[in-house]
């Protein structure tokens, strides 16, 4: 089962301010057939004062497989 979308609020580790956003803490992929820029979208948040991207570690299901997504971060 894929998560609801949850409202949140982030800590930029690179400038310190913090902002609103969202994510899914669990995706699966097996039911809910997202593409990767939603599948992006749902498990980063970028920053709006100085564009870092963060990784908000939400658990994917892929053909029975567990994982957590991970995204390159950007400097």
């Amino acid at each position: 089962m894929t998560s609801p979308i949850e409202d949140i609020t982030v800590e930029c580790p690179k400038c310190g301010r913090s902002y609103e956003d969202w994510y899914r803490a669990s995706v699966n992929l097996d039911l809910d057939p997202f593409d990767d820029e939603y599948l992006e979208s749902c498990s980063t948040a970028t920053c709006p004062h100085c564009q870092h991207k963060v990784d908000l570690n939400v658990l994917v299901v892929e053909d029975g497989v567990f994982m957590l997504s991970t995204a390159e971060e950007e400097e």
